[in-house]
């Protein structure tokens, strides 16, 4: 029996998880909805009643996210546990590969765990890779005609984010049509499994918690921005760019008699996710569970001579090039040879030396730092306030505990009303006056208080 050093996929399982490991313990993570499910496991494990965490719900990750905040709130266990996931689906990814014959599977496998977005995502307490994991862990299953294993794998990945139900019907596609019945206990396993889990929000909130969170649209400059830079980074989509047209070539549709080809296929999921993807496409991070089907076909497709390099370029738009916004309160520090230039009202900045590994890491700290100011501010403040705090919330919410101020995440005009009627100070955090006019029409807070910093 092979040891798991003589085994390619147990290294990589091993090289992904430790290589995740220094990068852990900066927080739960940059965004919103990662403090958010924080926040929600707090509620949670104190009150031993259920809530979404955000609509329509993440019942899987809430769950076990009480669970370990009963025990422990350090954001180590949190992060490590997505680190851990990450790192299987690394391991499923290189055995699809081999699978298929991919040369240089190895490399090909490691590129993907080197994608910016999705390694960057596996470093904090967030569900993307957890679904993700299932994803390509039943595809894996379903190749080799484990139809019911596939199903369960698939139901969890639902219970982690409910999109990923879809994946059902691609999969199936190649088979021949005559052979769709074999895959009925992958159909019927994965609607059990994904309907249990998601007992829980509609027992609470009955079919309203089917409803999401709809923010204004965020312009078609963002989208490309994070379909692009915002998933590949810098070297990493110059290869993607120049192998494009290599994936349209010579498609072999096949017919349903037969099976669509692998390639139809995987073109069939990417399309799906884009479509996914464009219904709210407020981060890059939604387009995740595409990754490892782009790369199953740019592996297919790419020019030997790019294969060989292939994870090295990966590493590399991990590593350098990084792009963010030049703000003090939530955007990362710059290094002295970062370039600034101006796109639209906002001041940008490339930084060559630091890449989207490291900006992350520094927009997490300068995030928490802005918190932490405007809980120092607030202790000083005798009497309560209405503070809104937009997307630092949570962060804020988790981190104050219990307060005499009241903490909003966008205010209604009805509500900054009743808190000045209740004599109450209207406060807000930095650039939450311009985000609540967006949220809420044309309601600028400074026409009814000031900023805390």
């Amino acid at each position: 029996m092979k040891s798991i050093w003589q085994h390619k996929g147990g290294i990589l399982f091993l090289l992904a998880l430790v290589f995740r490991l220094p990068f852990l313990g900066e927080g739960y993570g940059r965004e919103f909805d990662a403090w958010s499910n924080i926040l929600n496991a707090k509620i949670l494990s104190e009150t031993g009643v259920y809530e979404v965490s955000r609509l329509p719900g993440h019942p899987l990750q809430e769950l076990i996210y009480s669970l370990i905040w009963s025990l422990t709130e350090s954001p180590y266990p949190f992060n490590f546990l997505t680190a851990l996931f990450s790192a299987w689906a690394v391991y499923s990814v290189y055995h699809i590969l081999c699978w298929y014959k991919v040369e240089r599977s190895f490399e090909w496998a490691l590129a993907f765990n080197f994608i910016p977005v999705f390694f960057i995502a596996s470093t904090s307490a967030i569900d993307y890779n957890f679904a993700l994991a299932f994803i390509v862990g039943a595809f894996l299953q379903f190749l080799k005609g484990r139809y019911a294993l596939a199903g369960l794998l698939i139901g969890l990945a639902t219970g982690f984010r409910i999109s990923s139900i879809g994946f059902l019907a691609p999969f199936i596609l190649i088979l021949p049509y005559r052979q769709w019945l074999k895959a009925w206990p992958m159909v019927l396993v994965t609607l059990i499994t994904a309907a249990s889990a998601y007992s829980m929000p509609y027992l609470t909130y009955g079919w309203d918690f089917l409803d999401f969170h709809k923010p204004p649209f965020p312009g078609w400059a963002s989208v490309l921005y994070k379909l692009g830079l915002g998933i590949w980074g810098v070297p990493l989509l110059l290869a993607l760019g120049i192998s494009l047209p290599n994936f349209f070539k010579q498609i072999n549709i096949s017919s349903l008699s037969k099976g669509f080809s692998l390639e139809l296929v995987l073109l069939i999921i990417i399309a799906m996710q884009l479509v996914v993807f464009l219904r709210l496409p407020f981060k890059a991070e939604f387009f995740i569970p595409a990754l490892p089907f782009i790369m199953l076909l740019w592996a297919l497709r790419a020019p030997k001579w790019l294969s060989k390099y292939i994870h090295y370029l990966a590493l590399s738009s991990l590593l350098f090039f990084g792009f963010d916004y030049a703000d003090p309160y939530r955007g990362a520090e710059p290094l002295d040879s970062a370039i600034y230039f101006e796109a639209g009202s906002k001041t940008l900045f490339m930084s060559p030396f630091q890449g989207p590994l490291s900006i992350d890491q520094s927009k997490r700290r300068v995030k928490s730092n802005t918190v932490n100011r405007a809980i120092s501010r607030l202790t000083e403040l005798e009497e309560p306030v209405w503070l809104v705090a937009g997307w630092y919330w949570p962060e804020l919410q988790l981190k104050m505990g219990e307060s005499v101020h009241y903490f909003d995440h966008y205010s209604t005009k009805e509500e900054l009303r009743a808190a000045q009627k209740a004599g109450l100070r209207i406060l807000y955090l930095p650039e939450i006056d311009q985000q609540n006019a967006l949220m809420h029409e044309g309601v600028h807070l400074q026409a009814y208080g000031e900023p805390l910093l």
